[in-house]
């Protein structure tokens, strides 16, 4: 439905000293700071897992090599979601409103795009915990039990849930130090930085940012400062009290792909002269592989 002088008469008499439009300054977007961000060249794009070999076994004098050969994994599918948006203004509203809203309007839709490319860049850490959003591997959420293609099972999750806090940190840096791969040998994955929520903004501040042991008055040295943990406050992410540890961008498998970019147009209806504003973008998420990440929900 267009906007009209009938719904926005108070925009077309000089009576105004202010008009308030609640929108305000933008935090600078937050999921490329975590997400891999490549772009879609075809869609839909597929993804295979597939392991390495296992440890080498002995082999007896005159006995012939063992063989080994790699595991073929499951795959992982990402097909682009199409979005769009359109304002349309008639003429006469474009033409006798006095305080620039209705350019405003215009400008607002990259404001609108911005904030569904966070809104779904962040769904897989809100469906972390959630089986029915899988990777390789049907039934197995992000962050919890996973059957290796060993059969070995491992988990990146805790035991039972804590909090953000020194424990809960701890556990998180021991799996990536134990963590192995689909055939039981060592995965080298360090663990670059924590994700929390405007909730436990402060306690990170405290645990990742302190010399001294959070919490106590004494003078002992915070352990976790030579693990040189960074940390973000993450405002997409639903869930106050989740939290979560992961590797590098590149490193793990947790991905935001771009079919599209934002592409913003604007023409005039040539049967009512109405300004129409529209925006389209093409984007999906997800992730294939497990590791990387260790999360919990508080």
């Amino acid at each position: 439905m267009a906007i009209g002088r009938g719904g926005f008469a108070a925009l077309l008499v000089p009576d105004l000293h202010r008009v308030y439009i609640e929108t305000g300054k933008e935090r600078p977007l937050e999921y490329p700071a975590v997400l891999n961000t490549p772009d879609m060249e075809t869609n839909p794009i597929k993804d295979q897992q597939i392991s390495g070999l296992g440890t080498m076994p002995s082999k007896p004098e005159g006995i012939q090599f063992g063989l080994d050969q790699p595991i073929l994994g499951g795959t992982k599918s990402y097909t682009a979601e199409p979005f769009g948006l359109a304002v349309e203004i008639t003429w006469e509203m474009w033409r006798d409103e006095l305080y620039g809203i209705m350019r405003e309007l215009s400008r607002e839709m990259a404001r609108s795009s911005r904030n569904r490319l966070e809104v779904d860049a962040w769904d897989p850490f809100n469906g972390a915990f959630d089986a029915t959003k899988v990777g390789f591997t049907a039934g197995e959420a992000l962050s919890g039990d996973h059957v290796g293609l060993d059969g070995v099972t491992r988990r990146n999750r805790p035991t039972v849930d804590v909090g953000f806090s020194v424990t809960g940190i701890q556990n998180a840096i021991l799996h990536f130090e134990g963590l192995t791969d689909e055939r039981g040998l060592p995965r080298l994955m360090a663990p670059t930085f924590a994700i929390v929520t405007p909730a436990n903004k402060f306690v990170a501040r405290e645990i990742l940012g302190s010399t001294g042991k959070p919490f106590t008055s004494d003078n002992e040295l915070n352990s976790l400062i030579e693990e040189d943990l960074g940390w973000m406050v993450a405002h997409f992410i639903t869930s106050s009290t989740a939290w979560f540890v992961m590797a590098a961008k590149g490193v793990h498998n947790i991905n935001f792909f771009m079919r599209d970019n934002p592409i913003f147009d604007s023409f005039d209806d040539p049967w009512t002269k109405n300004a129409v504003f529209t925006s389209y973008q093409r984007h999906t998420k997800g992730f294939g592989a497990w590791r990387g990440l260790f999360g919990s929900t508080g």
